[in-house]
């Protein structure tokens, strides 16, 4: 199979070809993965880990050792992972492939946010599944029942919080989609691969699933938030009706995950007396997104922060911004000054290429500060050079829609 170089002048065809095409950037904030430095405490305790991982006897030590991990996980993201029904995987995008594989098997009619990143579609649509769009604003913050009912679906994905927006979902508004999706005999798959970074998604969507008689599936991700150098794992956990299916689908993948990136990641995810690095992942991503903010309101680009954006206070790792008409001469800038950011039509993956909304770009923020001041400034500069229209007051942002 021939694969398209990233580089290739022709351009990337989606965001993963981007975010590869950033690596080689003098600044990357467009991959949304955690990139920023961890605690000197936590990388003398990894020291520590991977010496002793040579040592644990080797009998029972799989088991043992994703036990560990999902008490690990769990304490931040509030989840219980039965082990009966919770699979670690390697990534986010392995354990959408296994999901789609049960769609496909079940012939489910399923619907999918959007705007969201492009490959939760595309790995649903590449496993022979009919895919719906459904407009963010039908799901987050509150559910549209009437209008889910227009879908007829038989299964639904909704990342949680969203990404590239960061708009979440309350357990109320949750509880009550997953009543109708019980009644009506439709799966829900929570991709919550950010909610490591927004305390209000950190609760057991599981558990109230089954008490909604709902079937329900909760991807995690740790990569989003830990920046172990894409050493990383995702776990799968499903109510306990999709248990049977899903696991002999998750056999056929792989028989478990590394050991010693699972001590790793578990080393990581346990507070220490030197630092929580979940906690400090959301403080880097909160102070950033106040350099960023700060700098656009100190320039009077407040306007280029869409209507219901997070608050200033959002721990979400990336940020959602229109900079109007201008956007490719900006991204042209920022890419010939070093830097590499999202282009936001991709995310738009429910309209054809030549349809999509322009003016939009996603920025990460889970980065050591001064590469966010030096990307900032970066950005501002583009801004100011080829963005005349987007230097409007703030209430101009109202007519901004996702």
């Amino acid at each position: 199979m021939n694969h398209k170089d990233p580089m290739d002048p022709a351009g990337p065809r989606n965001l993963t070809e981007y975010e590869l095409q950033a690596q080689s950037s003098q600044l990357d904030l467009a991959d949304g993965h955690a990139n920023h430095s961890l605690h000197h405490g936590t990388r003398t305790a990894l020291g520590r880990t991977f010496a002793r991982s040579f040592e644990e006897p080797r009998h029972g030590q799989v088991k043992r050792v994703e036990r560990r991990f999902l008490d690990a996980l769990g304490h931040h993201t509030g989840q219980e992972y039965h082990p009966a029904r919770a699979h670690i995987v390697y990534s986010a995008s392995v354990a959408t492939d296994i999901v789609a594989k049960h769609l496909a098997l079940t012939g489910r009619r399923t619907g999918v946010i959007a705007p969201t990143f492009d490959n939760i579609p595309a790995l649903v649509t590449m496993a022979g599944v009919e895919v719906v769009p459904v407009h963010e604003r039908s799901l987050l913050p509150e559910p549209d029942l009437d209008r889910l009912d227009a879908l007829g679906l038989a299964a639904l994905v909704v990342v949680l919080p969203n990404n590239p927006t960061g708009t979440g979902m309350a357990p109320n508004a949750a509880r009550r989609l997953l009543r109708w999706a019980g009644e009506r005999d439709v799966l829900v798959v929570f991709d919550a691969s950010f909610r490591l970074l927004d305390p209000s998604s950190c609760w057991d969507v599981l558990a109230l699933a089954e008490r909604c008689a709902a079937d329900a599936a909760v991807i995690d991700d740790t990569g989003k938030a830990l920046p172990l150098q894409d050493t990383k794992a995702s776990v799968l956990t499903v109510t306990s009706g999709l248990a049977p299916a899903v696991s002999e689908i998750v056999s056929q993948y792989l028989l478990n995950v590394s050991c010693l990136d699972l001590r790793l990641l578990t080393t990581v995810l346990t507070p220490s007396q030197h630092c929580d690095e979940v906690l400090r992942a959301r403080d880097i991503a909160r102070s950033n997104r106040g350099t960023l903010r700060d700098a656009l309101r100190a320039a009077g680009l407040a306007a280029l922060l869409p209507a219901g954006a997070p608050d200033d206070g959002s721990t979400i790792n990336v940020e959602w911004l229109h900079v109007g008409p201008a956007q490719q001469r900006i991204l042209e800038h920022c890419r010939a000054a070093g830097l590499q950011i999202l282009p936001g039509q991709p995310f738009f993956w429910s309209t054809g290429a030549g349809e999509r909304p322009t003016g939009w770009v996603r920025v990460a923020l889970l980065r050591d500060p001064a590469d966010v001041r030096r990307g900032v400034a970066i950005l501002l500069d583009a801004v100011r050079t080829h963005g005349e229209s987007v230097a409007v007051s703030p209430a101009a942002g109202r007519r901004w829609t996702t």
